[in-house]
This record gives structure tokens, C-alpha cells and sequence, in this order.
């Protein structure tokens, strides 16, 4: 059994996991964040809307 990091009540690799899964959302956020940029630049409303969607739902 491993040690937990101090200062918390985790195992190293649940913090890993958790600090993986941030920038992965992170990650995801900021490539729709540039779709959604690039469909306002082409006027493009309905891909707008879908992204607007997608990004509701990872928020």
C-alpha cells in the first residue's frame, strides 16, 4: 500500500487520475471553444447551436 499525499485523503495515483481527467476537459473545452469561434466566423448557426450544446453539457 502506498503512502497518501499529505494533506489529503487520496492515493497518488486517485489524484493522477483527477488532475487527468481536468486537462482532458480542459483540453475538450478550449477545442469547442475554437469550433464554436470558427462557426461564428462562417456564420454558421446551426453548428453554433450544436456546440453551444455540447459545451452545456461539459461545463
Amino acid at each position: 500500500m502506498e503512502k497518501q499525499l499529505p494533506g489529503t485523503s487520496l492515493e497518488p495515483e486517485e489524484m493522477a487520475e483527477m488532475v487527468l481527467k481536468k486537462a482532458l476537459s480542459d483540453y475538450r473545452r478550449a477545442q469547442i471553444e475554437k469550433e464554436i469561434d470558427d462557426s461564428l466566423r462562417n456564420r454558421d448557426k446551426d453548428e453554433f447551436l450544436r456546440l453551444t450544446e455540447i459545451l452545456k453539457g461539459i461545463s
